[in-house]
Parts: C-alpha cells; structure tokens; sequence
C-alpha cells in the first residue's frame, strides 16, 4: 500500500496495511541545526528531510494572506495595526488579501509523487481567531472582541472571501487529502475566549468554508496548540473533522477525547517530552497511543514539534520503534 491509500484510509476509518509514519510538522531549526552537527546532511528543506528519514511523504502549503510588502510587527505578537482604517488602508495596498499572488508551488514540484500516491497532500488556511491577531496582536486582538466587535467581523469575511478565491484555483489543479485551519486558540488551561464569543466571531465563518472543502473530498482539521478538549465540541458543532496536536503537555488525553468523539480525527499526541529519555519511555508512549490508533481516524505524530534535547540518535531510535509499531495496527 502506498502513502497516499494508507493516509486516505486513516482519514476514513479504514484498516491500512500499517500506520503511517509521518511528521505533520516542520522541525525546529534549533533541532535541526543540532542533528546537523551530528552526521544531517546540511540544508535538506522540509520534504526532502522526510524523505532522508524515509517517512511517508507529506506536502503542505500554506495560503498565507498577508504579503511582503506589509510591515512585521516590532517584536513577536505586536500589532501590525491598530484601527479600521490602517487595515483598509493595508488591503487596498495588496499587502493583504491578494489572491494573484498565491501560488501552489510544493504541489506542483511533487504532483508526480501525489500523482503515483508515493505522497499526500495538505495545506493550512489561517483561521478566524489566527488571522485577526496576526494583524492587531496578541492583547489588542483580545480586547478588540468587545472594542472592536465590527473590524473583527471585517476581517474575518474577508478572509473568508480571499479563501474562497484561494480554494478556486487549488481546485483546478490538486485534490490534497486534509487541511488545517490555523487557529492556536487555546493554551495549556483551554481556550482564550468563550463558547459565546466563538459562537458570534468564528462560527459563522467556518460555515461558509466547511461545506465546500467537504465537497471536494477534503477532511477538515483545526490547528491548535494547549488544552482543545473543551473546545472540541465547539468545532464539531462547526463542520470540521478534526484536530491536532492534541500535546499531552497541556493535558490533553487522546484516549479520553476518543471516548467522547468516536467519530473525530485526530493526529499528534505523541508526548514530545519523551523522545529523549531512551527506549523504554517511547515505548511506553506508544503503549499509551496504539489502543486508540486500532480504532481508526488516528495518526500518530509528535505532539508539535521535535525539540532540540531530542539528538539525532534518539530520533532514529523513535522513528525505529514507531514504524515497529506502526505494523501492529
């Protein structure tokens, strides 16, 4: 079976020949700077680097809205801008939301691989909470829930209008198995806003998204980092099919989320905290994952991303045992 199937097949609760073996997210570079010290060949973008650990192939792009000519924020999570007036001024200029200048280019290099199903293809839409706070902050995004209820409402419908042109073109030429919205909207004590705000702010706009990556086959995840297991019946009253990393560090219990959630996908929640502490503990870990990945809709992968305490080694070590594991299924 190849990667394609075998991915297809998790997606739709069916038994694969094995799970697959993959890495739904980039390595940091500081681990990757650190394995490159220890015998990495030097420089391997991230598609090449699953395929010099011979993981089941992956390719992702991102549909970023905002272009180059918009201003980074001073420091990590500052605001952009501030007012309706600054983003309108932004969007007139094409800094954001300018369908022309997305292009699918990982898609296009690998649409051989897809082709043959030697890969899978996903990509990432910024979501409703992501988008607006890319722009106004981390703080003033929270604050603009009540302050700025309108601009909120702005940006977000036109993020879904520039997604809709976005989805357009993709369609025309790919047919990628899965998605994720970019969202991070909760941390390790669960979310940062209520069910009522979500309900008013992000709801309706994944309504007008859902319906249409559902009818081109394409299964529907929700990105976000902390403790999601409150929010998990929020986006399942929104369409989407599924969530990740599910990082056992915040809390989060895959066993438990599928016991509530029999029909939700998942992908993730391999404790990243583990990966260096020997054999013994990543065997343990998949101990603790492989009841829930016998019942389908499951793909274990590293809670986020490989931290820079796991070497090389241990890599190899953990990559050894999942596909050990992996075969099991």
């Amino acid at each position: 079976m190849k990667t394609r199937e075998r991915i297809q097949r998790v997606l739709h609760f069916e038994r694969p020949d094995r799970l697959p073996v993959i890495e739904w997210a980039s390595w940091w570079d500081q681990t990757v700077r650190r394995w490159e010290n220890e015998g990495l060949p030097h420089g391997l973008p991230g598609v090449e680097l699953q395929e010099y650990f011979n993981l089941d192939l992956l390719v992702q792009e991102w549909v970023l809205p905002r272009t180059g000519s918009l201003p980074a924020p001073e420091t990590h999570g500052a605001p952009i801008l501030r007012e309706a007036s600054e983003y309108e001024a932004f969007r007139n200029a094409g800094a954001i939301h300018d369908p022309d200048r997305i292009d699918f280019a990982q898609f296009d290099r690998y649409a051989a691989k897809h082709e043959a199903g030697e890969a899978a293809f996903w990509f990432t839409i910024e979501g409703f909470f992501w988008f607006p706070r890319t722009l106004l902050g981390i703080e003033p995004h929270l604050y603009a829930f009540y302050d700025q209820p309108e601009l909120l409402h702005k940006m977000n419908q036109d993020q879904v209008d520039f997604s809709l042109q976005v989805l357009e073109k993709l369609f025309r030429k790919h047919r990628p198995e899965f998605m994720t919205f970019a969202e991070d909207l909760s941390y390790n004590h669960g979310p940062m806003l209520s069910r009522e705000l979500f309900d008013e702010f992000l709801l309706p706009y994944y309504r007008q998204l859902v319906p249409l990556l559902h009818a081109h086959d394409v299964k529907v995840f929700v990105d976000s980092d902390g403790d999601i297991s409150e929010c998990l019946a929020w986006f399942r009253d929104a369409g989407i099919d599924g969530i990740l990393p599910l990082e056992r560090m915040a809390g989060v219990d895959v066993r438990t989320l599928r016991e509530h959630y029999p029909e939700a996908l998942f992908i993730g929640a391999f404790d990243k905290t583990v990966m260096h502490r020997g054999e013994a503990a990543i065997r343990a870990e998949f101990e603790r994952l492989m009841p829930v990945a016998a019942k389908g809709g499951f793909m274990i992968s590293c809670d986020h991303q490989t931290p820079p305490e796991v070497s090389l080694q241990d890599y190899q070590l953990y990559l050894k045992l999942f596909r050990e594991y992996a075969a099991q299924i």
